[in-house]
């Protein structure tokens, strides 16, 4: 088929024109033409280094003032050819000096091309030029012998392609393109039978916009760089046509960043290192470490002057780490000393480690494998871009409570800040280095569940019944029983603060303590904690108040000293989340974290709810009772939970209480009917207004509390909306 689109002449504005010298031989680095006008830069696909190559590309006779695009390499003649948007729109040969050269092209329609690459046929050693255009189609024009004019062919049916693709590369050993769309469709096209075939959706992990330079290297790994973000992608197509496999993408380093964008290699020539100039990791394979693998990798010394490192630890070196053999010979690199870890990796734990920083230049990147499938998923970015200062960093890992218990890794990677996106943790970086580690993880007994609460509420007019409507306090609640190799190791208790109806002043507490039976129970003794890992934070900030309560057999940890110093109610409201129009206050939440200091006997541990409770603040009124008496003395548990040491026994005695409470009997904290002064319900809990008797907001309850939870057990699904404080108000 003959094309019926007028030819037009592209004439040469030289006469007598020299022609530059080719390259000298066939480059290893990938060229990337820029910009408008047209910058040509040297891209090391190893290293992500990008050189100058050229500030300028002009013509011989006049200056350059738009962009080139469609660039391809010949490795026949050793020079690039590309197409200038320049008046007149003209194909143009780039020797070693990147000046551009107009060639004769007849049989092209008068448009731009951007897309393009030079296909060079290894047994006839004929070279053609192909340009690609989704309205017009794909022209190629053959370059075997250097003419004074050149005739354009249009590849029968490739006008009804439409295909849209921002560059293409031939694979060095068959005669098939490839080139991957926007959304990372890749295609694969036969010029035989004028065909692209779909081949895989590559998951480019959002990696959306134009793939502006496609390249390929000797063993058929094809790479493709997106302007926007300047990630230049890898996928392994060394069978070619693709048969019997579906291709994958990784990033394999990063280039700049560009609207106007192309590239062009010598598809014969390796990606390799050679030097030792390239700091990559150490997890071992299946990980993706080795450079055959898209491995994690930075040139540390970009400038070649040992100045302005960006690096962990007290020294950096490099290795050469090509395949995943090099890595077997090598497993270990001494200079991986910048990070050490403080504390256990426990799974629905917050875990703390050290990173050390010889200055204020780096940011930090780092990635567990908690689920230990032998990779660094995407969602597995525990820390991203975290500014390091100089010397020791405490940095805090929030722990999955889903983490697989056992042997796993951790890559940590630091840059200098400069990449337009965040990295990866594959590919090539300039400047920075990569430090993988092998850490240990562990299990957790988590109630009620990782995402779940159970809701705590409390009266606090014990030993009197007062309004009974269970939002003096009010607290979702979660516990995390750490375990290592069945051993309890540490607690993790954190909460919401979610209401607060009271006039007293109460404290929030909580007991390594848990009731099996009348006269069984688990308890840690407060010898046993190790005061050095207690941790609290209370809306993200570290607490400093005594945590760890003093003068007491029991370790009992003090939340809150007073909930009402934390609870921020609004002006026009008298208490916090529990009024018609008061309830839109953010919740206070809090996180507590303590280890042991030596394992016990997970099936001896106290676990689940515990032993929350509340006490009387210091230096508050807490009912005519209480005057001239200790405050702490005076707490109030769940139904039924024996109180602790600083309980004052004797207020079991007041005249005219409602209270029923028989130790004898293992009876606490309940009235002649059963009905408790504080409980626990399973789940997020939309507690009563203020003033609302529980019985009213919620009918089932008395029928629940009475028959000791033998009747209506799901007496909290079925609320008076109009008596309660929905849940998220």
């Amino acid at each position: 088929m003959k094309s019926n689109i007028p030819a037009y002449l592209i004439t040469a504005l030289a006469t007598g024109f020299v022609s530059a010298a080719p390259f000298e031989q066939c480059p290893s680095k990938a060229f990337l033409i820029q910009g408008s006008p047209a910058q040509m830069f040297g891209v090391d696909l190893v290293s992500a280094k990008t050189t100058v190559l050229a500030a300028s590309m002009d013509f011989t006779t006049e200056a350059n003032n738009d962009s080139v695009n469609a660039v391809g390499f010949n490795y026949q003649d050793q020079y690039m050819y590309g197409f200038s948007k320049q008046a007149p729109r003209s194909v143009v040969r780039i020797g070693d000096d990147y000046v551009l050269q107009r060639l004769i092209v007849n049989g092209l329609p008068d448009t731009n091309f951007y897309v393009g690459d030079i296909h060079v046929n290894s047994e006839t050693n004929q070279a053609v030029y192909y340009l690609y255009h989704p309205k017009f189609g794909l022209f190629g024009i053959d370059l075997t012998e250097e003419a004074d004019e050149y005739q354009a062919q249009l590849v029968a049916g490739s006008a009804s392609w439409n295909l849209a693709i921002y560059d293409f590369a031939f694979h060095p050993h068959s005669n098939l393109l490839y080139a991957v769309e926007s959304n990372g469709d890749l295609y694969e096209i036969n010029l035989d039978n004028q065909t692209p075939t779909f081949i895989a959706n590559l998951d480019i992990a959002g990696d959306t916009g134009a793939n502006g330079a496609g390249y390929f290297d000797v063993q058929g790994q094809f790479y493709f760089s997106n302007n926007r973000s300047g990630k230049i992608h890898k996928v392994d197509l060394s069978t070619s046509p693709v048969v019997g496999y579906t291709p994958t993408a990784a990033v394999f380093t990063l280039g700049p960043t560009s609207n106007q964008n192309d590239g062009a290699r010598c598809a014969i020539a390796e990606v390799k290192v050679t030097d030792n100039s390239i700091d990559f990791g150490d997890a071992p394979m299946p990980y993706k470490t080795a450079l055959a693998d898209s491995g994690a990798r930075h040139l540390f010394d970009p400038n070649e002057d040992q100045s302005n490192l960006v690096y962990l630890g007290a020294v950096v070196d490099g290795e050469n780490i090509n395949t995943p053999a090099d890595l077997q010979a090598s497993p270990v690199d001494s200079s991986d000393d910048g990070v050490k870890f403080v504390t256990d990796f426990v799974a629905g734990s917050t875990s703390q480690i050290i990173v050390t920083a010889p200055n204020d230049n780096g940011y930090l990147y780092a990635w567990f494998d908690w689920d230990q499938n032998f990779q660094f998923d995407p969602d597995e970015i525990t820390v991203s871009k975290y500014s390091l200062n100089q010397g020791d960093n405490s940095v805090l890992v929030d722990v999955p409570s889903d983490a697989v218990m056992g042997a796993t890794w951790a890559r940590f990677r630091v840059t200098d800040g400069s990449e337009a996106n965040p990295i990866t943790a594959s590919g090539g970086v300039t400047g920075g280095e990569v430090e993988d580690y092998p850490v240990t993880t562990y299990g957790s007994l988590v109630y009620p569940s990782e995402n779940g609460w159970v809701t705590l509420a409390y009266e606090d007019q014990w030993p009197f019944a007062g309004d009974y409507d269970f939002n003096d306090l009010v607290v979702n609640y979660r516990t995390t029983l750490i375990d290592k190799e069945g051993q309890a190791i540490g607690y993790k208790i954190e909460g919401e603060l979610v209401g607060v109806g009271a006039d007293f002043h109460n404290g929030f507490a909580v007991r390594l303590y848990q009731t099996i039976a009348d006269d069984v129970d688990k308890r840690i003794l407060r010898s046993q904690i190790d005061t050095s890992s207690i941790n609290l934070t209370i809306n993200g900030e570290i607490q400093s108040h005594s945590i760890l309560e003093q003068g007491v057999e029991d370790a009992i940890f003090i939340i809150m000293p007073d909930t009402w110093d934390y609870a921020d109610k609004q002006s026009s409201c008298s208490y916090f989340r529990t009024e018609t129009g008061c309830d839109t206050n953010s919740k206070v939440s809090f996180s507590l974290t303590v280890s042991l200091q030596s394992g016990v006997t997970t099936i001896e541990a106290p676990k689940y709810t515990l032993d929350p409770f509340i006490f009387a603040a210091q230096d508050h009124y807490h009912g005519e009772f209480l005057v001239g008496q200790n405050p702490r003395g005076w707490e109030v548990h769940i139904k039924n939970q024996q109180p602790t040491e600083k309980f004052n026994s004797q207020l079991f005695s007041i005249t005219d209480s409602d209270d029923a409470s028989n130790s004898g009997q293992s009876y606490y904290f309940q009235t002649e009917t059963g009905l408790p002064w504080a409980m626990e319900i399973g789940s997020s809990w939309a507690h009563p207004k203020e003033s609302v008797d529980i019985t009213h907001a919620y009918s089932d309850f008395r029928a629940f509390a009475e028959s000791e939870g033998r009747e209506k057990p799901l007496w909290f699904n079925n609320a008076k909306l109009a008596n309660v404080i929905l849940r998220g108000e």
